[in-house]
């Protein structure tokens, strides 16, 4: 392992790896951030660290970012290396197969890839119109998953993950209905938008009415109004600014006295990769800016201007926002 990097130090004083290296280090970080690995997945990672001393320098490098962040993490140290009798060697066999597995997955939580297996999706920074059976069009923001449910008796879409614009055309017999794992929206045409975010979403109607059905309560909201809401919390009803809520269909994103932990989940439908902010206090920032979507490259940058915070890059997947 190499000495440990002063925290102001920029990271282009360590020599260069191979980008290959650096990526499969991003990816077996984001494993150990991602969850409790298994025993497979350990020792895989002890025989990846002990395969080539770059490998272990790589992971050292992600290790003293992290550090320096404030941010913990609970590494396990790499095992010996064992002697490779036969039987030894059919375990590591599983064990590298079950690596394969888990690299794919790390790959794609590092580059915000969720619901694979959805009916329709868009990829990171993707915008897309999609007209569906009954006549209605929903519009994805990036990173946006849904699954559509229709047939003669009813017209319903499942909102995996992210944002959608809907346009709702009337229909006497079904009701349209859009179910996220925070509750149930309900219109019979018009207008609404609506975003998810962990175990919340955001709904924002901009014509007609629509309904929102939780466990605990029905909330119905007008043109020009929102609320937030889990399955166990409904919040206040909101006047709302449709031209920010929605500026990402014009190719924007607007933000107002916005915490940053708000606008770093918002920039991660539109930019590959992974961003941390490196303490709580810093998370709670308030920020206001214009981003524009067709350059993505340049978000951080704009975003570092405006909040007068300094950023480290590790590769295109990981970044770290950190206080001047």
């Amino acid at each position: 392992m190499i000495a440990p990097r002063p925290p102001d130090a920029p990271m282009n004083t360590q020599p260069s790896l191979p980008e290959e290296i650096t990526h499969q280090a991003s990816h077996w970080f984001a494993l150990l951030q991602a969850g409790s690995p298994t025993a497979d997945e350990r020792e895989a990672l002890a025989q990846w660290l002990s395969a080539d001393p770059r490998h272990a320098q790589a992971f050292a490098r992600l290790e003293q970012l992290w550090a320096a962040s404030s941010l913990a993490l609970q590494q396990p140290a790499p095992a010996a290396a064992p002697t490779l009798s036969r039987r030894r060697f059919v375990g590591l066999s599983v064990a590298a197969c079950a690596a394969t597995v888990v690299l794919g997955a790390s790959t794609l939580w590092l580059k915000g890839v969720g619901a694979p297996f959805a009916d329709v999706r868009t990829a990171v920074g993707e915008r897309r119109v999609v007209p569906l059976p009954d006549g209605s069009t929903v519009e994805l923001a990036g990173n946006t998953a849904l699954n559509l449910d229709f047939s003669a008796t009813r017209r319903a879409v499942k909102l995996l993950q992210g944002e959608a614009f809907f346009t709702v055309v009337a229909d006497p017999a079904r009701d349209f209905q859009v179910t996220t794992d925070a509750g149930r929206i309900v219109a019979r045409d018009g207008e609404f938008c609506l975003s998810c975010e962990g175990a919340s979403a955001l709904l924002a109607v901009s014509r007609k009415t629509a309904r929102v059905l939780t466990v605990a309560q029905q909330t119905d909201l007008e043109e020009g109004l929102a609320v937030r809401f889990s399955a166990s919390e409904t919040g206040a009803i909101q006047h709302v600014d449709l031209g920010q809520v929605m500026a990402w269909r014009d190719g924007r994103l607007v933000f107002f006295d916005t915490p940053l932990a708000a606008v770093v989940n918002e920039l991660e439908r539109w930019r590959e990769g992974k961003i941390f902010i490196a303490d709580r206090q810093l998370a709670e920032r308030r920020v206001s800016l214009i981003l524009n979507l067709n350059r993505p490259e340049q978000m951080l940058d704009a975003l570092a201007k405006a909040l007068a915070v300094r950023t480290s890059r590790y590769t295109d997947l990981i970044t770290v926002i950190h206080s001047v």
